[in-house]
């Protein structure tokens, strides 16, 4: 089975390893505690970067080079034990672009529950639009990380209702 556990007033401080906050004195309240297994000597186990960061960071776990117009993918070197009815998503970080012209291929990375094996290492696909290789050297955080708990949902077939609103998607 997966392992989780959940914490009722448990709290870190920055210098316990909680977290790369800046703010001294910050506290975080941890949730849950997940199983993460290092499968590349180089991996990062994930860290929020403040007390106030929504999501974690990860972590290239090699140096790769991504040609231009070509996408790669880039390794965390971790195996994730996500709970029974969580899924972990995987978005770009706000200065991935900016700082090394890299977008996040998919626009959102969705890891199920049931992706941990030995072998199931978490990668991150990347494109690179420019006309330059693009390096990302081991250590580099390139994206960040959030768990979520999730629904299971019964599909019933039904008959439409409400009024036609037009568009795609558009209230207007």
């Amino acid at each position: 089975g997966l392992w989780w556990s959940r914490f009722d007033d448990l709290a870190l401080t920055p210098g316990d390893g909680a977290n790369r906050g800046d703010d001294a004195g910050d506290r975080i309240n941890l949730d849950m505690q997940i199983r993460i297994t290092r499968v590349r000597p180089n991996a990062v186990i994930p860290a929020y970067a403040s007390a106030g960061a929504a999501a974690f960071d990860l972590t290239a776990a090699e140096t790769i080079i991504i040609p231009p117009k070509e996408q790669g993918v880039i390794p965390t070197g971790l195996v994730f034990q996500i709970p029974a009815d969580h899924v972990f998503h995987i978005f770009s970080r706000s200065s991935t672009f900016s700082k090394l012209g890299l977008l996040l291929a998919n626009g959102v990375g969705v890891i199920d529950s049931d992706y941990c094996g030995p072998k199931d290492e978490v990668c991150m696909l990347f494109y690179n639009p420019s006309d330059t290789e693009v390096t990302i050297q081991a250590g580099t955080r390139v994206a960040q990380g959030m768990i979520y708990p999730h629904p299971r949902i019964e599909f019933v077939e039904g008959k439409a209702e409400g009024t036609n609103r037009g568009g795609f998607g558009s209230t207007g």
